[in-house]
């Protein structure tokens, strides 16, 4: 019953850090889907990355203030 516990919680990981990078890039206004990608083949890797990332929002809100004020 402990090794169907475990291969069970490993299962969820695999899941779970893929999907937290989904949102996370969604968030960001990068291709959430590619994302989730990158997440299955690199779960840890990918959400970390993510992380360290700009936010691609914060560029387009910038562009398009100096814009408005020019």
């Amino acid at each position: 019953m402990g090794a169907l516990a475990f291969i069970a919680l490993g299962l969820m990981l695999l899941l779970i850090l893929p999907t937290i990078t989904y949102f996370y890039a969604k968030h960001l206004g990068r291709n959430a889907k590619a994302w989730f990608s990158i997440g299955v083949l690199l779960p840890g890797f990918a959400t970390i990355l993510l992380f360290r990332l700009p936010d691609i929002y914060e560029d387009l809100k910038k562009e398009n203030n100096s814009k408005t004020i020019s």
